[in-house]
């Protein structure tokens, strides 16, 4: 069975989870079960990085802190000019994780059904949609009909995405300063994450302090809080 003969528009976000979804209940053998999305990026996130050769097209609904500390091996790719990488979120993940924004500069925002990351246009992960009873948990696939249909879905979206920042805007957050969140949630000390990143412990003190500014939080543990998605 195609994708498109049980979607009335092939190209509709909802219409190709609906698709993914009545292809697991019928155990569809084109879908290999990995887990759970944290799980399957702790795991792989970095080998599927190395093997990335022309394009990563992710897609994330509204991502917990672990899963976007997971996956910034894919992140990472999104500086290479060699590389066609795209992401899109949903809008509410920038309001869920501040830092969002800096891990993904050249992101994109839009209306997320479900999970969607797609290499170099052969291989596709895909989660289920939110609300179904299997969301947050992950899928392989290189058949050319599911990949097809995929990236069908893909460009769909991001056409009609929209920027996170205007030309010529910087994030409200550096890549230095998403590094020391990623490490700040992780517990670490000014000492531990001056060592970390090579720099002296003053300069980190600085960042930290500048971090607790610009979320508008109350001190450090307030911004721990913030970082990793807790509420204001």
């Amino acid at each position: 069975m195609s994708p498109g003969s049980t979607a009335a528009t092939p190209g509709s976000q909802r219409d190709f989870f609906r698709w993914v979804h009545a292809r697991l209940l019928a155990g569809d053998e084109r879908f290999v079960r990995l887990g759970s999305v944290q799980e399957s990026l702790t795991e792989g996130a970095e080998a599927l990085a190395a093997s990335v050769r022309r394009s990563l097209w992710h897609v994330t609904r509204v991502p917990h802190w672990q899963e976007a500390r997971a996956a910034r091996s894919l992140a990472a790719l999104e500086r290479r000019r060699d590389l066609d990488t795209r992401y899109v979120t949903d809008p509410r993940s920038l309001t869920r994780l501040p830092m969002l924004a800096g891990l993904h500069p050249q992101g994109r925002v839009a209306h997320v059904v479900g999970p969607l990351l797609l290499v170099d246009t052969r291989l596709v992960f895909v989660g289920a949609p939110h609300g179904d009873q299997q969301a947050g948990q992950v899928w392989r696939s290189t058949s050319p009909a599911v990949v097809g249909a995929a990236a069908t879905c893909f460009e769909a979206m991001w056409a009609e995405s929209a920027a996170v920042h205007e030309p010529g805007e910087e994030p409200t957050f550096t890549p230095r300063m998403v590094d020391i969140g990623f490490l700040l949630t992780d517990g670490a000390t000014d000492a531990e994450i001056a060592r970390e990143l090579a720099v002296s412990a003053r300069t980190v003190s600085a960042e930290v302090a500048e971090i607790v500014r610009r979320l508008g939080a109350r001190n450090r543990s307030h911004a721990i809080a913030l970082i990793g998605g807790g509420t204001h």
